[in-house]
């Protein structure tokens, strides 16, 4: 599994790359709770969170990531090409939380058999 993590925005009409090469496990566990507790506050609203709200979070979630103070949810929002917002996702699932890419693969076949 690859412990780097490099988001590449696009700052000042030049695109800028940055990396974070460590992840506290911490981060694994205020992800989860962030997830819950977006999920409970729909649920209190009486409705399910959308994946608007889901990418929201995310997007503030990876900026806090960083240590480069560049790294906002503003820059990530502004910066990021649109064909880039699955970088997001793939922060959040693979890095902070382990899965693998491998055993998504895998998932993603089996249900397409099925289908």
């Amino acid at each position: 599994m690859e412990r780097k993590i490099e988001l590449t925005l696009r700052i000042d009409g030049e695109e800028k790359t940055f990396t974070q090469d460590f992840v506290p496990f911490s981060k694994r566990s205020d992800y989860i709770r962030l997830e819950k507790e977006l999920e409970e506050s729909a649920k209190k609203q009486g409705k399910e969170p959308i994946e608007e709200d889901y990418l929201d979070m995310q997007i503030q979630f990876v900026a806090d990531l960083f240590d480069e103070k560049e790294v906002t949810k503003e820059s990530i929002m502004n910066g990021l090409d649109s064909l880039d917002i699955g970088k997001i996702w793939d922060i959040v699932r693979h890095r902070v939380l382990g899965f693998s890419k491998e055993d998504d693969e895998a998932a993603k076949k089996a249900m397409a058999e099925e289908i």
